[in-house]
């Protein structure tokens, strides 16, 4: 047997490190998801050169917790050490059932968030999703079923069509449906990696079936210098530097406020947004501007005059915990400064436009924005009515010196072919005068 070295629990005995000591399960989940995961357990240990092996859970006839298995495995090797368990004995064996029931859509939610949803950005965000759409009660159904109970593998293209006009009719915008459809559409297709299912509602015959809603990009925004400044007035001290920081590195707002101060390094001027707390999964190191030097400068030093730990938070509280949400502290503000229909998110989109008035290529804001095409950084970039006037004005800038150069060759034409005041007839071509 494999061993990674032995340890000496408290009561004397001896176990191989890393083995669990005989418990484990098998299957793809990490040993630190093993008493969430759904998957059995499994005994393995050797004695005296004989090694048992079998399903744990099999053997005993029902399903196990963690606590439950270990008490059960510590049973069976006390037996083996004193040589009361054979192989030959029979296991206990729990009746099958003659026909299995189906899975649910429910069953199959809560096996892909133990298997593949906790891995994603913000898990909280797609089990508030699943609850709402476990709780839709299908049109048609008698008695009424939802969702949920309707087994996975009969869910119809249908089905989720009629969730998606169930969401218009609660005048939810197309990107709130869009985000349940992406969703729904990942999961069915993780089910069929994992061979849980065999097709998917959102294809027929490889041909995608069911669309996203057209999103209407968003276009707002600070039409003036004055908006900003009541904008930065209403707010706090607090909100005041994160719109500032997103301002001036085009950051998401879970990303500035997940922001540790090991994550800052003030002597480069440089900040390193890590992979784990981006949308997209890429890390991003980004410069800091002056203006924003200036503000996490002012907020290194704690109420006691020291500087904050690594594993604080640069825009937390007052002792560096993380702040979650600057969800009411935004609304107030904006609502102060006039500002209705102006969402938080849509800084993310000023910073971006602003860069690219400011003449930096397309591509380096890309790179701000941490986005993997130039077609996403694109719907950032919104013209103002301004920029449109800056243009026009190059447009004719360019008209009027293109015209003043023409006139310019003219005239010179002009001279050269100026008689000569010597009195010497200058040449002529045949049959046309040099003066018009």
């Amino acid at each position: 047997m494999h061993t990674r070295g032995r340890r000496r629990l408290g009561d004397g005995r001896e176990v191989d490190i890393g083995r669990n000591e005989g418990l484990r399960k098998v299957c793809r989940c990490g040993r630190n998801r093993w008493a969430k995961c759904p998957h059995p357990w499994h005994f393995s240990f050797q004695w005296n050169g004989q090694h048992h092996r079998f399903s744990l859970e099999r053997h005993v006839g029902r399903k196990l917790t963690k606590s439950e298995a270990e008490v059960e495995a510590e049973r069976l090797r006390t037996a083996i050490r004193a040589g009361e368990f054979h192989e030959t004995t029979e296991p206990v064996r729990q009746p099958k059932p003659q026909q299995q029931a189906p899975m649910t859509f429910r069953d199959f939610a809560e096996e892909w968030r133990a298997r593949r949803g906790y891995q994603l950005v913000r898990p909280r965000d797609n089990d508030s999703r699943l609850k709402m759409i476990r709780a839709f009660v299908l049109p048609g159904t008698e008695p009424p079923m939802t969702f949920g109970e309707k087994p996975v593998a009969d869910i119809t293209t249908g089905d989720i069509e009629a969730y998606r006009h169930h969401r218009r009719e609660q005048k939810r915008s197309a990107v709130t449906i869009n985000h349940d459809l992406k969703l729904l559409r990942k999961m069915f297709a993780w089910g069929i990696r994992e061979r849980l299912l065999t097709a998917t509602p959102f294809k027929i015959g490889g041909e995608s079936v069911i669309r996203l809603d057209p999103e209407s990009p968003r276009e707002e925004r600070l039409t003036s210098e004055e908006a900003e400044r009541k904008l930065f007035e209403a707010a706090s001290p607090h909100l005041r530097g994160v719109l500032t920081a997103m301002l001036e590195t085009c950051c998401r707002p879970g990303e500035i406020l997940s922001l540790q101060w090991q994550d800052v390094d003030l002597e480069t001027r440089e900040l390193t947004i890590r992979a784990e707390k981006t949308k997209t999964r890429r890390a991003r190191r980004l410069p800091i501007s002056s203006r924003l030097l200036a503000i996490l400068e002012m907020r290194r030093i704690d109420p006691a005059g020291k500087p904050f730990p690594p594993d604080a938070y640069v825009f937390g509280d007052r002792l560096g915990r993380r702040a979650t949400s600057i969800r009411t502290a935004w609304e107030n503000a904006r609502d102060a400064a006039g500002l209705q229909g102006f969402q938080l998110r849509d800084l993310r989109h000023e910073a971006a436009s602003r860069f690219e008035e400011a003449g930096v290529l397309t591509t380096d804001v890309s790179k701000f924005l941490g986005h993997r095409n130039l077609s996403t950084t694109t719907r950032y970039l919104n013209t103002t009515s301004r920029r449109l006037r800056l243009a026009l004005l190059r447009v004719e800038e360019a008209r009027a010196k293109a015209q003043s150069e023409s006139l310019a060759n003219s005239c010179k034409e002009g001279e050269e072919n100026t008689p000569n005041t010597d009195g010497a007839e200058a040449p002529s071509l045949p049959g046309k005068s040099l003066v018009s």
